[in-house]
């Protein structure tokens, strides 16, 4: 992800009695993108005492399980380094359900190649053996 070209986002949610500080990159030209840009405006032409006061007591949004497993997810793979590893396995052909079809597929073939070689030995033993 090209992360120069997105606006930072971030919030402060509560997620079990804890604070967690949630960062999303957005298109500067998307609602939210927007959104943000005249809510940093606001702030820095309101930035009066009272203001920031009332920022400390509002109550926090809360985080549901599904955002947070989400953030989770994003770290785990920024942590690892497997966002371009994954990115490529997406664009690619090696899907999980083509790789169990040719595994199928040669599984039939080595099979009938083996069935066929004892069916060659068992015509050749019965040519073989005479006749009484």
């Amino acid at each position: 992800m090209l992360w120069w070209l997105f606006l930072q986002i971030s919030e402060v949610r509560e997620f079990a009695g804890e604070e967690v500080q949630i960062t999303k990159y957005v298109d500067p030209n998307s609602k939210a993108g927007q959104a943000s840009q005249r809510r940093a405006e606001m702030q820095a032409a309101s930035s009066s005492g009272l203001d920031a006061l009332l920022q400390q007591i509002s109550k926090k949004p809360k985080l549901n399980i599904l955002d947070k497993s989400r953030k989770d997810w994003g770290e785990f793979k920024e942590e690892k380094g497997l966002d371009l590893e994954l990115e490529a396995y997406k664009k690619s052909g090696d899907k999980y359900l083509d790789k169990v079809a040719f595994l199928q597929r040669s599984d039939v073939r080595e099979y009938e190649k083996e069935r066929d070689g004892r069916l060659a030995v068992q015509l050749k033993r019965r040519t073989d053996t005479p006749v009484d």
